[in-house]
């Protein structure tokens, strides 16, 4: 209701005509706010009076009325004094109107340089398609641009780096066409081992009724299937039963560190993401005086409960004590039955589930800490957790970006050389790797965290130190020197730049069958060797690949009387800081100290033979394309790859049995989905030549591949539409 005219309001008059007032007999809200002139005459309190927002000292000291007049107030110009203004204290209503207007100038900025970025990025696409392929050893990637130089990352102690992107930012090219041709006339060849069904060659071997029955799944199955896989239960089982809604404040502070410490001898050290010693200085006691309330602190203390679950079954698959029992086998906790559910650590996921909302709008350290945490507990499980396509194999995108702004923000200077920005080395790296193995496997788009890889160094892993806390030690096996992991993941860090380059320098096809280069290939052989050669003594291991017996007699059954136990040259030390699971010679065998040492050792010689695997697939493209092109170098490059798509140590002795230490499970389901295809293409090539590549007990490993799918079918419904089609065969 509009405020009445002035020459309409009554005249003279105590109350207000009838049709002014509301159904209640009251002004309306407008008048109220805003009364007449006669309203306001008629009010029990005069006007209030104007007042300066900063009045000058000598009209303060007399209590009159200030103008604000400068340089001079009209009181002072009269009394010839000197004026003088105090500085005004801002307000929280400043704070909020600077806060506002740096937000607008900030996306005002970001829209003005919108036009600028994508006519970059479309020249320097057409730049990249122009190019042609060089005759040599360039590691470029044929068809795309050269990346910009590695930027010096030798910087003085204690120096903060503001970050800025390397190079372009990441194109993501999906080519609706299987097997497209470039520019440049070369053939660009899927790295993703789903891909395998596309490539040319395979499809005049493979079955009518299995392409078929792909045909009817659609070309991202896999990203549609779990997309509509039925969502994580929401319910929460309180343990005991009888508890309550409150019953997290009930737990027993043994129960919580019992889980928290074997999240922390298992699966943190191969994904570092948490620092141990600040966890239990200080995000464990906060989240416990809180009453595991909705703060970050808590959300994270429930995520690592709930991985802790997941290590708890790792050792009792595998026989392990648990950090801090003094015996040589598992002992059952007296909490035990708080991890036996399914999924195991649901309750704990769920409950960070119901806090997290309120949260989720955080984005510092602790905040990606936990989504990182999030997808390591789906990549065990293989669960979806409600945010397909990505999280349920580790990856999720609005995640890495907003780690990508947080490093990117406006005047952000990170010191590395301190243990903050080395954490937040940590989480970039953890982050980045698992968007690479997602990216390349299902032709996601980049988040553009990538863009960061030159400037972010690798982690240095500078511990926490404060004063008085001594982290606590349970038995010989917490022992293993930290570095021990730590090489571990810089070696990991170092093997997937590695990987890139092999994709980006191979993986393309030409008619003439003069591609992949020779050189090229030779030159990616030598750098794998350097990489494992140079690696710490503690990490080595040969580089002939086992057999399935060899990888058996490696570790022994599951009776054995110690974890330590040696069969020939004992180590004078048995808590080494570098302990080694594989052989140190023809005769010794020795079982790994700890789960974590299992994974470790298997997933380093694991990462040799999957890259191994990845420089000799151009070559199987080739051979079911254009056999009659092969040369004898081209069959020793298949032959090499077969061997080593085989007897892939992650799945091989004691995780025979440790199951739930398995990492990155969908990764490994999607390259054996892969490598089956493989085999059974080359194995039915009309090529003689071709088919004596097969290296032998290729069989005996395709049934070895199957029954691991088969276990992770019952989890992933993606898994198992894969399973289905391998049945076809």
């Amino acid at each position: 209701m509009s405020k009445r005219p002035l020459d309409e309001s009554p005249a003279h008059s105590g109350s207000p005509p009838s049709e002014q007032l509301t159904h209640n007999s009251l002004l309306p809200i407008n008048d109220l706010l805003s009364p007449t002139p006669e309203q306001q005459s008629t009010g029990s309190k005069k006007p209030r009076n104007f007042i300066a927002t900063v009045a000058c000292e000598t009209c303060r000291l007399k209590k009159t009325r200030c103008d604000e007049s400068r340089p001079k107030c009209g009181l002072c110009k009269s009394l010839g004094q000197e004026c003088v203004y105090n500085e005004r204290k801002t307000s929280k209503r400043d704070h909020s109107l600077t806060l506002i207007m740096s937000t607008l100038h900030r996306l005002e900025t970001k829209l003005e340089n919108v036009p600028v970025n994508v006519r970059n990025e479309i020249q320097a696409l057409q730049t990249q398609m122009s190019r042609p392929p060089d005759g040599q050893t360039d590691m470029n990637t044929p068809g795309q641009a050269t990346a910009a130089p590695r930027h010096d990352r030798q910087v003085s102690a204690g120096t903060p780096r503001t970050l800025i992107p390397a190079g372009e930012p990441e194109v993501f090219e999906f080519d609706e066409r299987p097997n497209a041709v470039l520019a440049n006339g070369l053939v660009s060849i899927s790295f993703s081992q789903h891909g395998v069904v596309l490539w040319p060659g395979a499809r005049k071997i493979l079955p009518q009724r299995f392409l078929e029955a792909h045909e009817k799944l659609g070309k991202n199955y896999v990203i549609d299937t779990e997309m509509n896989r039925p969502p994580l239960p929401m319910y929460i089982y309180p343990f005991p039963s009888q508890a309550g809604d409150d019953w997290l404040e009930t737990l027993p502070l043994a129960m919580i560190k019992g889980l928290s410490t074997a999240f922390f001898a298992t699966i943190n050290p191969f994904t570092p993401i948490m620092d141990k010693n600040f966890y239990f200085a200080f995000t464990l006691g906060a989240a416990i005086e809180s009453g595991f309330g909705y703060t970050m602190e808590s959300c994270l203390v429930l995520i690592i409960m709930a991985l802790g679950c997941l290590a708890v079954h790792a050792h009792h698959e595998g026989d392990y004590p648990l950090p801090g029992s003094r015996g040589n086998h598992f002992e059952p906790p007296e909490w035990l039955g708080v991890v036996q559910e399914e999924p195991p650590g649901l309750r704990f996921f769920n409950e960070a589930r119901r806090r997290i909302g309120f949260l989720m709008c955080d984005n510092d350290i602790q905040s990606c800490q936990f989504y990182l945490l999030s997808s390591a507990n789906r990549v065990q499980s293989l669960l979806s957790a409600n945010s397909p396509p990505y999280g349920f194999m580790g990856y999720d995108p609005p995640r890495c970006y907003r780690l990508s702004l947080d490093l990117n923000k406006p005047s952000h200077d990170v010191n590395f050389d301190e243990w903050e920005g080395d954490m937040k080395s940590r989480v970039f790296w953890n982050c980045l790797m698992n968007e690479t193995i997602l990216v390349q496997e299902l032709h996601l788009p980049p988040s553009g965290l990538s863009r960061f890889e030159e400037v972010v160094p690798i982690p240095k892993f500078i511990g926490f130190e404060t004063l008085g806390f001594v982290p606590a030690r349970f038995s010989p096996a917490d022992e293993i020197d930290d570095s021990f992991f730590q090489y571990h993941f810089l070696a990991q860090v170092a093997h997937r730049i590695i990987l890139t380059r092999i994709r980006h320098s191979l993986y393309f096809y030409s008619d003439s069958g003069t591609f992949p280069k020779p050189a090229v290939n030779a030159e990616l052989h030598h750098q794998l060797e350097q990489w494992r050669l140079n690696l710490p003594s503690g990490l080595q291991f040969s580089d002939i690949p086992p057999t399935a017996t060899a990888a058996t007699a490696a570790t022994p059954a599951l009776n054995t009387t110690s974890p330590q136990t040696t069969t020939a040259s004992p180590n004078p030390n048995p808590i080494s800081p570098h302990p080694l699971s594989s052989t140190t010679n023809t005769t010794t065998t020795t079982r790994p100290l700890t789960p974590a040492v299992a994974v470790a050792e298997a997933m380093l010689r694991g990462r040799y033979m999957i890259a191994k695997f990845h420089i000799g697939r151009p070559y199987l493209y080739k051979a079911l394309r254009i056999p009659s092109l092969l040369t004898e170098d081209d069959l020793e490059q298949i032959r090499r790859g077969l061997q080593n798509a085989m007897d892939w140590p992650i799945i091989h002795g004691i995780f025979r049995d440790m199951k739930s230490c398995i990492p990155i499970k969908f990764a490994f389901c999607s390259q054996f989905f892969g490598q089956i295809l493989l085999f059974y293409c080359i194995a039915q090539s009309p090529d003689p030549r071709v088919r004596g590549t097969l290296p032998a007990g290729w069989e005996r490993w395709n049934q070895e591949m199957l029954r691991f799918l088969e276990d992770c079918a019952l989890y992933s419904p993606a898994v198992a539409k894969d399973l289905e089609l391998l049945r076809l065969l």
